[in-house]
């Protein structure tokens, strides 16, 4: 997997695209998209949520706990951005850990490296 120079000891796991594959289309985990709506609407992986680490409010576990509609926090999550040039993953992947969710891994290569594999991308809106 893709793993960016700023992760530290202690992080979620980072996963390849196979295994962000995998999780995908077994229904194993919930893939949020960290990036803001308007480049979640431009193309994610299908069926994403997103939650856009550049807006999150300060009552963020709250916040969390409403999106994720309560879900078990052992619910597989995988966390994801554009690719390797962004963190946003990796930040709401250590929010979520902080606030109790056990089974959150980074899927670093994000949108971008599940497109280039041949992966079906959503596309809300045509962006350049």
């Amino acid at each position: 997997p893709v793993v960016p120079p700023t992760a530290q000891p202690g992080d979620p796991p980072f996963i390849a695209v196979d295994v962000a594959q995998l999780e995908y289309s077994t229904n194993s985990s919930v893939f949020i998209d960290a990036r803001s709506p308007e480049e979640f609407a431009c193309g994610t992986i299908p069926g994403s949520i997103n939650i856009p680490f550049e807006y999150l409010p300060d009552d963020l576990e709250s916040y969390l706990d409403s999106v994720l509609a309560g879900m078990p926090k052992d619910t597989g999550i995988v966390v994801f951005c554009s690719g390797e040039e962004c963190d946003l993953s990796l930040h709401l992947a250590r929010n979520l850990q902080d606030f109790g969710y056990t089974n959150a891994a980074i899927f670093f290569g994000g949108s971008r490296e599940w497109e280039q594999f041949g992966l079906e991308i959503e596309r809300r809106e045509e962006c350049e």
